[in-house]
């Protein structure tokens, strides 16, 4: 075993060597070792394809629910490129293009964070190769057999336990090289996976056995890179990539980093992400019942603080972290459902927000760190930082406010009033 194979042993999530000078041993390859087989792909599969007849194109962006944690930084949206890559931007209304590799790798100080899953010069301009992807949400959901199977490869290579919540298939099928003319057989065909559970990060590489063809020979440069830079420290440039044109434009006749299949590389991505409150939210109001189950008969709010501490239907909170800037008000009891409402008043006592709750509790506390429901509210919120997920919490805690409101015998006293003003006017 060579010194580059050994080292393939070792963390994925922290940087690389610095490149000396000379090329890095490059392992020899392994006819005998058994090749992966690629994912199943295309409309067989519900792959949607995409791909624009131009030399450079990007897909559609993606943004998982959950985050992607990359790094130490949860992610919040990724896209892919017709060059090999899967790119990270730093906003939603920046999404370049990265056609030619950097000739000396990644060196940890990249902007963008990326995956170069086999990062080179592509051109689909001509009418050749095409692009597929699908994406799996699994957090409240039955798992494919796809998704399955990597989970399973994850716990073997890596040994660790793992469920997926979010997976993004990649296939780039016959992507043509740029700057090539003549045989339109010389294409490469392989696949990213990201996956994510929300607080770890993989990415499986396959590179499909014998559909790794570009003649290299003809190419511009050959400046093939596979690895990745999350865009604050972590990187990893692989040891193939370093080698002659020969081994790295071939990678389906290696045996792959992390794993014991050639073709197949397995990298960890994340490495400290912190807890994930889109997560948290996501897999909560997964569980919830739909309001229209338990909401009837629930009372408005008060319009004031000074109202609902007059009204007997209505407790005040104790204090707590928010309390000195937010008073509130529950249900002295609940409907028959079991379930109340909040509602929540300024300094000057005036409505700021109501709301639905499931489960009525006969005691609160001002406060995201003592009260059940307040937590869950700061969990979607404000934590997720995501508008989407604070959507999805009101469609399971709506949103009430003062309309409708009575004060306790208000409703006596007017209906009296129509009952003596109809008096009169028999009377008449």
């Amino acid at each position: 075993m060579t010194a580059a194979l050994a080292a393939r042993a070792s963390s994925s999530v922290l940087p690389a060597p610095p490149r000396s000078a000379a090329a890095a041993p490059v392992p020899p390859p392994s006819p005998t070792v058994a090749a992966v087989s690629l994912y199943g792909y295309g409309p067989r599969e519900n792959d949607r394809e995409y791909v624009e007849r131009r030399v450079d194109f990007n897909s559609p962006l993606f943004k998982p629910e959950t985050g992607f944690p990359f790094g130490k930084t949860l992610r919040d949206s990724l896209y892919f490129t017709d060059n090999g890559q899967i790119i990270f931007p730093p906003s939603d209304s920046s999404t370049p293009t990265y056609p030619n590799p950097p000739p000396g790798g990644f060196n940890g100080h990249e902007e963008v964070p990326m995956i170069a899953v086999f990062w080179d010069n592509a051109d689909f301009s001509r009418g050749t190769g095409t692009t597929f992807y699908q994406e799996f949400l699994t957090l409240n959901s039955e798992k494919p057999p796809f998704i399955r199977d990597v989970e399973a490869k994850v716990r073997r290579y890596l040994r660790s336990s793992y469920s997926a919540v979010w997976t993004l298939k990649i296939t780039w099928d016959r992507a043509p090289a740029y700057g090539t003319r003549g045989d339109s057989r010389r294409t490469n065909t392989f696949q990213a996976v990201l996956t994510t559970d929300g607080f770890r990060s993989y990415v499986l590489l396959l590179y499909q056995d014998g559909g790794m063809r570009w003649d290299y020979s003809q190419l511009p440069a050959a400046n093939v890179l596979i690895g990745y830079t999350s865009g604050d420290g972590s990187y990893h440039n692989d040891d193939l990539t370093q080698g002659p044109p020969a081994a790295k434009y071939r990678p389906d006749r290696f045996r792959g980093y992390n794993t014991d299949l050639r073709g197949l590389w397995l990298y960890r991505l994340e490495s400290r992400v912190g807890l994930n409150y889109r997560l948290k939210c996501l897999a909560w109001t997964g569980r919830q019942q739909e309001p229209r189950t338990w909401s009837q008969d629930l009372p408005a709010c008060p319009c004031s603080l000074q109202q609902g501490q007059q009204d007997p239907r209505f407790k005040s909170s104790r204090g707590g972290w928010w309390s000195a800037r937010v008073s509130m008000l529950h249900s002295a009891s609940p409907n028959r459902y079991g379930a109340g409402v909040r509602c929540l008043y300024d300094s000057r006592g005036q409505l700021v927000e109501g709301r639905q709750e499931r489960y009525w509790r006969s005691s609160r506390q001002v406060s995201p760190f003592r009260d059940q429901e307040l937590k869950l509210y700061d969990w979607c919120c404000n934590q997720a930082a995501s508008a989407r997920l604070c959507a999805r919490y009101s469609e399971k805690r709506p949103r009430i406010g003062c309309d409708g409101y009575q004060a306790l015998g208000t409703a006596d006293s007017s209906e009296d009033i129509d009952s003596e003003e109809q008096t009169d006017e028999e009377d008449e």
